[in-house]
């Protein structure tokens, strides 16, 4: 077993927070730990009725296009985003969000269980009870992503 020495630095609120990492590679585990700091205070703004509100993207359980439209679900409350189902994709495919069929983009974090389904698709609970269909073209995506490849 590898063991990785951690040193840390207190700052004053004036001075920038930052990591840095002296890695002789880059593995799963850690990349996972890099999306995850990315993800402690990323954020994007999403409409609900007439206010704007800041979305943390830790809280995001997935994003869905109906109708020319891109909602946000988060435990609580579905807001509304500007921004494309492809656009939303592209930004944040490197931090755990992925997409799951041609409408849905799951945040990986927020899967309790998958579960096979019929004609070679699955379906993936969340913790918060909501049950998603990931399509057939995906399946490998998610597996690869949850490290369920054999």
């Amino acid at each position: 077993m590898k063991i990785i020495k951690v040193n840390i630095e207190f700052v004053d609120n004036l001075e920038e927070e930052s990591i840095h990492l002296k890695i002789q590679q880059l593995d799963d585990s850690l990349m996972q730990l890099i999306n995850m700091l990315k993800l402690k205070d990323s954020f994007l703004f999403a409409q609900r009725g007439e206010k704007n509100y800041r979305i943390y993207l830790k809280n995001i359980y997935y994003f869905e296009a109906v109708e020319k439209k891109v909602f946000v679900y988060t435990k609580e409350h579905i807001y509304e985003v500007k921004d494309k189902l492809y656009q939303i994709e592209e930004k944040y495919e490197s931090l755990d969000f992925l997409r799951v069929s041609k409408s849905v983009i799951v945040n990986i974090n927020k899967i309790e269980a998958i579960y096979p389904a019929l004609s070679g698709r699955f379906e993936v609970e969340l913790y918060n009870g909501e049950r998603l269909w990931i399509s057939r073209s995906y399946v490998m995506d998610i597996k690869a992503k949850l490290g369920l490849e054999r």
